[in-house]
């Protein structure tokens, strides 16, 4: 009797744990909840803990990536220990990728402002070019029309200087 009072508690207890595992995996593959923190390793979840950890972690993340530290490889081991640990080495990775994004993003405008910056100074050449060619044509033609003044200037006393020997010519004779 006492047998078979145990074989049914446990199997009713087995239908408990199958009925109610398909909901346990479809949280715990979601994303990492007070729930499936707190029956992962303690009976009790310190959220305060894990935060605080998460923020340090972040903070220290951040700083070794400004600073050009390689990441901390030994973080996940220590993710075992307590949950101040694992909000720790969450907030680290999190932490350093996010400066190694910034990095990126930072990278990319600058490039985007150089290569701004060298269109700017490409036109601006480029517009200093022309108006210094449009200066030269334009002085070149007032060389050739103070040019040509000069010539007609000359033709004309020549003309004039004729004329008048020819006149004198005439009067003389």
């Amino acid at each position: 009797m006492r047998r078979t009072g145990r074989v049914m508690l446990l199997g009713s207890a087995l239908l408990t744990t199958l009925a109610l595992s398909p909901t346990g995996v479809s949280h715990a593959s979601a994303a990492p909840t007070e729930a499936t923190l707190s029956m992962s390793h303690h009976s009790a979840f310190s959220r305060d803990d894990y935060k605080k950890g998460f923020h340090d972690g972040y903070k220290d993340g951040r700083a070794d990536c400004k600073s050009g530290k390689e990441m901390k490889k030994a973080m996940q081991g220590m993710a075992e220990e307590d949950d101040y640990e694992r909000g720790y080495s969450d907030g680290y990775d999190k932490g350093f990728h996010s400066c190694k994004r910034m990095k990126k993003e930072k990278m990319h405008r600058m490039h985007e402002e150089r290569m701004h910056r060298m269109h700017k100074e490409k036109t601006q050449r480029m517009y200093e070019q022309r108006m210094q060619r449009m200066h030269e044509q334009r002085m070149h033609e007032e060389r050739m029309h103070r040019m040509h003044k000069e010539k007609m200037q000359r033709m004309h006393e020549q003309r004039m200087r004729t004329e008048k020997t020819h006149r004198m010519y005439q009067s003389q004779q």
